[in-house]
């Protein structure tokens, strides 16, 4: 079974539109911890609930050290969950 085939479509489109939030608050660098974010989200199961991407943004906001980018990040995030 495949990573993908483990989430709902919806959920990936989520991620997906988080990770550019969170590229967009935090920089280039983001590339990469969007990439190991979603590894290890992937890794701790199935995600069929809309609640489940909750997780994913506590683990990219936990990345941020700096107080702004993260606070840009949750509020970009939560415009995102918003508009779901």
């Amino acid at each position: 079974m495949s990573s993908q085939t483990r989430v709902l479509p919806i959920l990936v489109e989520l991620c997906d539109q988080l990770d550019q939030a969170f590229i967009e608050a935090v920089g280039p660098f983001g590339d990469l911890v969007v990439a190991e974010s979603r590894v290890a989200w992937l890794a701790e199961g199935p995600h069929l609930r809309t609640r489940d991407v909750e997780t994913y943004i506590v683990l990219l906001a936990r990345e941020v050290a700096d107080d702004d980018a993260r606070a840009q990040f949750l509020a970009a995030a939560r415009a995102i969950i918003g508009h779901y």
